[in-house]
């Protein structure tokens, strides 16, 4: 007889995605079951950065910025990228902090540093322990989501306990598929993908050594241009943890021919010195595709991370995507859940996330192809390497000795090092590479996309000609316009400074009002359901408004005298913005709040 569980969210998938789901769902005191098929968090680290959004919603989820902040590597490192022959043979960098650009994060956010160089791995262990102390959250490892049933009230699922071998039945109110980019429960679901399921292959080796005293100069990423041992170094953490790939050629190059002594030997040369102990722990063989869920929703289950889109990692816009997603969704889920909202503000998550990870993706994708333009600026051609691939393993060089064909590869790789260690004596040829490399600065910079996508369609009210500003990748311009991020700025709280973030919460629409706005509030108030006002938190902004000069920047997005109410969601959207006062608050709500 089966072991049967009931819980009003399954989610299929511990990671930092399916987690979080659960975690968040946990403030609302909605009830969830994660069930994850390994045992133990992988050793192997994936994702490597936490974006300055999602450092934002972990925040305001509970989690410190020194807990984050325990495992990462130093904010020198992680704000700068290397491009060279071998690690410490630079031929040029990006620094994100050169020339002040970091004073336009200190201006738009509360956190210290706006972003961290945090391997995925670590943040699933802080996750893992903040989800065991969750009242309303049950971690099941171990457990292989096997199948699912809707029915008219809720999902019949089935997953397999790897210990006992024995399946278990779990009783639901609704699905999270957080089960990552080769997603069983979305192929389940019958829900396809679209765009390129193949970009590139890749070889990820992840070895642990401290490197400190070795590297010239830190950094958390190092762009290996070595004819000899191409690819890229991820330092997770200079003193820790490394990840050394670079991209394969299948069906040419078989995952075999990739042996322990091989990659260590490619490892010892793109690092410059082999007299480095270099521990190999894991090889990782991935491919990297660009695609997106036809849809984000079926029935009762929900796409989220991994499961619902697949980028290139150039951007590190996945993982922190998911974060959004998890943000987005389950709010909505709660407010549902506990019958205060009907099943159509769910259809808001699709409308509303859709959008920003089309964006994301396109992004994702333009960066990789756009990072090739640093060695064509050497007077490499990118397709080299597939060339190269092609010819050794085809007939007849495939047959000749080995000795031979190293030979010959030794000597085309030395005359290509030659040509790339030149450049640094050509300052002409040296300028046009640095310019190629600085051209490469959006890839990393991108305060703009992490903080000012904006939702223009779902559960958000709008006016006529309600339009966000327009951002770039690397430049960020805040606006109370609904659907966008409420921004942070710094108000004085009693002689103490706290972040305009902190007057929001996960589980409450946030209503901001000046004088006449709290007025409006005591008049209007009672119109709607005990429920709903239950809902709202009231902030009285009015002193704000007396503390800030005349010339203050936060004049220009917030004018607090001209703004009467300014309503935020419990994501951090702002969700309305009255242009009077003149409106029928039940139908504002019911707009956000559609009700049974």
């Amino acid at each position: 007889m089966k072991k049967e569980f009931s819980t009003d969210v399954l989610i299929i998938g511990g990671g930092p995605t399916g987690m979080l789901c659960a975690i968040y769902l946990d403030l609302w005191g909605i009830s969830s079951i994660v069930v994850e098929r390994q045992f133990e968090i992988s050793e192997h680290p994936k994702a490597h950065e936490l974006s300055a959004r999602s450092i934002e919603i972990l925040v305001q989820l509970g989690f410190t910025i020194e807990e984050l902040k325990a495992e990462v590597s130093p904010y020198e490192d992680a704000s700068r990228i290397l491009f060279g022959h071998t690690l410490n043979e630079t031929i040029g960098e990006i620094d994100l902090l050169e020339g002040g650009n970091d004073e336009k994060y200190k201006t738009h956010l509360a956190s210290p540093e706006p972003y961290l160089n945090l391997s995925q791995t670590a943040l699933e262990e802080i996750m893992r322990k903040r989800l065991t102390q969750c009242q309303h959250s049950q971690l099941l490892i171990g457990h292989q989501w096997e199948q699912m049933q809707e029915t008219q009230s809720d999902v019949h699922s089935t997953a397999l306990n790897r210990t006992e071998e024995k399946q278990i039945a779990i009783h639901s109110k609704y699905v999270i598929c957080a089960d990552g980019a080769g997603s069983r429960s979305r192929d389940a679901l019958g829900i396809k993908m679209e765009g390129q399921g193949k970009i590139d292959d890749f070889i990820s080796v992840y070895f642990e050594q401290n490197l400190r005293s070795f590297v010239k100069k830190g950094a958390k990423l190092y762009w290996i241009m070595n004819p000899k041992a191409p690819g890229t170094f991820i330092a997770h953490h200079i003193e820790r943890r490394w990840v050394y790939h670079f991209p394969i050629f299948t069906p040419f190059e078989k995952q075999e021919q990739f042996t322990e002594e091989m990659l260590k030997e490619r490892i010892l040369t793109a690092l410059g010195d082999h007299d480095i102990p270099v521990d190999i722990k894991s090889v990782s063989f991935w491919r990297m595709a660009c695609q997106t869920a036809q849809t984000f929703r079926k029935g009762k289950a929900f796409l989220v991370g991994d499961a619902a889109h697949r980028f290139p990692p150039t951007g590190g816009l996945g993982m922190n995507s998911g974060i959004g997603d998890a943000q987005n969704l389950c709010w909505k889920l709660a407010l549902v859940i506990k019958k205060i909202a009907n099943e159509t503000l769910l259809d808001s998550y699709e409308t509303e996330r859709k959008p920003v990870i089309e964006l994301n993706s396109v992004e994702s994708l333009r960066n990789y192809f756009k990072i090739w333009e640093v060695p064509q600026s050497m007077g490499l051609n990118p397709k080299l390497l597939k060339r190269q691939a092609v010819l050794l393993n085809s007939f007849p060089l495939k047959a000749l000795p080995k000795k031979w064909i190293d030979a010959l590869l030794n000597k085309i790789q030395g005359k290509l090092s030659k040509k790339i260690l030149a450049i640094l004596d050509k300052p002409p040829k040296l300028q046009k590479v640095r310019n190629a490399i600085k051209d490469q600065t959006e890839h990393f910079d991108r305060i703009g996309l992490d903080l000012g996508y904006a939702y223009n369609k779902g559960a958000i009210v709008f006016n006529t000609n309600d339009t966000p500003p327009k951002q770039t990748v690397s430049q960020y311009q805040p606006s109370l316009v609904p659907g966008v991020r409420f921004p942070h700025f710094w108000v004085s709280n009693h002689g103490t400074q706290m972040s305009s973030h902190e007057w929001l919460s996960p589980d409450k629409f946030t209503l901001l009002c000046n004088d006449q706005g709290m007025e409006w509030w005591a008049n209007n108030a009672d119109a709607l359901a005990s429920q709903t006002r239950s809902l709202v938190s009231i902030t009285n902004v009015t002193e704000l408004h007396g503390t800030l000069s005349e010339t203050s920047p936060i004049n220009d997005f917030y004018p607090i005298k001209n703004t009467p109410l300014l309503l935020i969601r419990p994501d951090g959207q702002v969700a309305w913005k009255p242009k009077s006062l003149d409106v029928d608050l039940t139908s504002i709500f019911k707009q956000l709040i559609p009700t049974q």
